[in-house]
């Protein structure tokens, strides 16, 4: 690429002491040049040792920010990431995600060279614990993911929504930003309002990340009872936008939660 547009890096964050460290350390090494991103770790009010974390980063790496969002909501904390960002790109990272090294390099070249406006990649999932491991099988898997193609896709593709996206700054300006009434959700939410405006979403397997999947029953059961939740709302508000075989990751966690927690009783 001969072009290096600024690129502002997204990361909202809550209580992230566990993964935190693991997510910046991988946005370091990736290979496009510092000099040309800014890191936003936006925090919603933890109360571990989250900030103080991200805080020695900050003060070895200038162009790590850390930003507060009072409401504690990721949704908010990105609209603040937004409205403070500088870069001609914008890339969404979660904390509790790592990244290849050519991450945002790809994502950036494919908004370049593409008709997309939002482009994404493959998400991993990384078990760390018996529960977790077998949830990150089942959700790599077409029945345990319905439509969510970003977790098992092997060719490019033109989606309905990718796993946090990289956009042009000022297509995420021209939507208004984040809607702050889904407090889960509000990335298909915005590339629903995306798709209504003539907008394309590129899913490409070249750009790659590593998810790591909550590692006990009560993480997990919270988890998808709030994507079940929003995802009902969704379809609520946008029926055209969403197919019902799209909770079938919950319906299939629910019932590897059932199983796995009736063990000791067998």
């Amino acid at each position: 690429m001969n072009d290096w547009p600024l690129v502002t890096i997204l990361i909202p964050m809550r209580n992230e002491h566990r993964f935190i460290a693991t997510c910046l350390d991988s946005v370091l090494a990736n290979d496009y040049p510092k000099a040309r991103v800014e890191v936003l770790v936006i925090d919603g009010m933890s109360t571990d040792d989250s900030r103080e974390i991200v805080e020695a980063y900050r003060q070895r790496h200038p162009h790590i920010r850390l930003l507060s969002s009072p409401k504690r909501l990721q949704v908010a904390a990105l609209n603040i990431g937004l409205r403070q960002a500088r870069g001609e790109y914008v890339v969404r990272m979660d904390a509790h995600t790592r990244y290849a090294s050519d991450y945002v390099r790809k994502c950036v070249e494919l908004l370049q060279t593409t008709d997309a406006d939002n482009v994404g990649g493959v998400q991993r999932a990384i078990g760390t614990t018996y529960v977790s491991r077998a949830v990150a099988v089942a959700i790599t898997t077409p029945f345990g993911t319905g439509d969510a193609y970003f977790r098992y896709a092997r060719r490019e593709m033109w989606v309905d929504t990718v796993y946090l996206g990289a956009w042009r700054r000022a297509t995420l300006e021209a939507l208004g930003g984040f809607d702050e009434s889904w407090a889960v959700n509000e990335d298909y939410e915005l590339n629903y309002r995306l798709r209504r405006a003539g907008g394309r979403i590129l899913l490409s397997p070249e750009i790659t990340c590593f998810y790591y999947v909550r590692a006990s029953l009560e993480e997990l059961a919270t988890q998808y009872f709030r994507y079940g939740f929003w995802k009902v709302k969704t379809l609520c508000s946008h029926a055209e936008s969403l197919r019902w075989r799209q909770l079938a990751p919950c319906v299939l966690v629910i019932g590897l939660l059932a199983s796995i927690a009736l063990l000791p009783f067998r």
